[in-house]
């Protein structure tokens, strides 16, 4: 048991390690925990309409993954959006 929780304890030290070096070179680090939404959760947290979607990627506002089963996006990442959806009374 020892062991194990030696191993975990070097684990945990990779993995902080590991994000302290993303985030200064990519800026924000999304974790795992991070929960992924669909385009259709997106638009319901944003409280915009699907012509408003499209148009927000077009223009690069919004970024989704583009994953097999259609776009994702780190609920994280929306903060911006979110803030100026909540600004507009949108939500």
């Amino acid at each position: 048991m020892e062991k194990l929780n030696a191993i975990l304890d070097v684990l945990l030290k990779i993995y902080e390690i590991m994000q302290l070096i993303y985030s200064k070179s990519y800026g924000n680090l999304t974790l795992p925990e991070d929960q992924m939404l669909t385009r259709l959760e997106v638009m319901e947290y944003l409280g915009i309409s699907d012509s408003t979607y499209k148009r927000k990627v077009r223009k690069g506002i919004l970024k989704p993954s583009k994953l097999p089963g259609g776009d994702r996006f780190y609920k994280s990442e929306l903060q911006e959006e979110f803030l100026e959806s909540k600004r507009r009374g949108r939500v």
